[in-house]
């Protein structure tokens, strides 16, 4: 044990009242008073760390000022599919550049093109006459970098240039980039301020030696695990709630979803953050560290989840690392649920593989802060 850890703890950490408080506490009650305890002290070190606190808040406004704007990129393999009738001169024209990937089999109405438009299974759909020729065509507008280079491939459609096509861009007919990315800054937030915040916080009080004095209590491990993560899970969904309004206010984001639908499907995911900031934490001897790791993890969930940029757009070779990304899953439910209006009988596949993930990430967590502690 350090001389700092034996030393008397100042009252500037709190840890002098709550070594008094689970020191006489015992049975249920005392767990949750140890429990209780352990919260109210990070609250306290939360609010007290004004330069951590300023840049778990700050940081995520200016991430919502930035990505609100958008980012215009270039995009192949589009979904498309070609709608009451075959046409080979339409097919051959779609896919001649390699920009669409047309699917075999014709959509016999364009009531359920619109369906698949909906569940997400292509980005465009193409109403072809008896004829042959192109007659409407529909894009899946919630993807706004999508969308707005399937309208520009489009112009090498047969009759496009000698006869205007009706063309009908869904959930975003403007094609806003903010409607595009404020859903998906949701999402990416949540995961920043879960998991530096939770890194930061375990690790600062490894520094200061209170770990080890909290340690000398009654205190269990998991009630110490629990007690610390808690006031970063309040504090990201403060952020996320208040970054959620922003958005709807600034940026005109529509959100035809169900705002409660929405929280609920973000417990699993922000477990599943909280979580990486523990394993975060485990490795990391200081703050600086715990800073760069998480950045380290960070990173790569921003780019390759399909959040700023389309997973059509990753080369396989890497694609199957998104796979293991939280983002990647909890992107698609805050824009469906914002642009499309979609719900748990829509979103359920990637609701249950987040409740999966919060629960294999916790379990790793767990284990791993426990061997620290011992």
């Amino acid at each position: 044990m350090s001389d700092r850890a034996d030393s008397e703890p100042t009252p500037a950490t709190g840890s002098w009242h709550v070594t008094n408080e689970v020191s006489h506490a015992r049975g249920v009650g005392g767990s949750i008073r140890r429990l209780r305890a352990i919260t109210r002290k990070e609250f306290i070190q939360l609010v007290r760390d004004r330069r951590t606190l300023a840049l778990m808040v700050g940081m995520p406004l200016v991430l919502l000022l930035i990505f609100g704007y958008g980012v215009r990129l270039s995009v192949n393999h589009i979904g498309a599919e070609l709608v009451q009738h075959d046409s080979p001169v339409v097919r051959a024209a779609l896919a001649s550049q390699g920009h669409f990937d047309v699917a075999t089999t014709v959509v016999p109405t364009t009531r359920a093109a619109r369906g698949d438009l909906l569940d997400g299974r292509t980005s465009v759909a193409v109403v072809v006459g008896a004829g042959g020729q192109p007659q409407r065509i529909l894009i899946d507008g919630s993807d706004a970098f999508v969308a707005q280079n399937a309208l520009e491939y489009l112009r090498s459609l047969p009759g496009s240039g000698t006869a205007p096509l009706a063309v009908d861009i869904l959930f975003n007919p403007t094609l806003r980039s903010a409607d595009f990315m404020v859903p998906a800054e949701v999402g990416m937030i949540m995961l920043w301020v879960g998991t530096v915040a939770t890194a930061i916080g375990v690790v600062r009080e490894r520094e200061q030696g209170t770990l080890e004095q909290l340690m000398m209590t009654p205190i269990r491990k998991w009630e110490l695990m629990i007690g610390k993560i808690l006031p970063y899970s309040v504090l990201t969904m403060i952020i996320a709630v208040v970054i959620t309004g922003l958005g709807l206010a600034l940026f005109d984001v529509p959100m035809r979803g169900s705002p409660i639908e929405l929280f609920v499907f973000a417990i699993p995911y922000l477990v599943a953050a909280l979580s990486i900031g523990l394993l975060v934490s485990t490795v990391a001897q200081n703050q600086r560290q715990a800073m760069q790791t998480a950045t380290f993890i960070l990173l790569p969930q921003v780019l390759l989840s399909g959040a700023l940029f389309p997973l059509s757009a990753i080369p396989w070779a890497i694609r199957w690392v998104s796979q293991i990304l939280p983002l990647t899953y909890f992107t698609p439910i805050t824009r469906d649920l914002f642009l499309k209006g979609l719900g748990f009988t829509q979103l359920w596949p990637q609701v249950s593989v987040l409740c999966v993930m919060a629960l294999v990430f916790t379990s790793l967590a767990a284990l791993l802060f426990k061997t620290r502690l011992d």
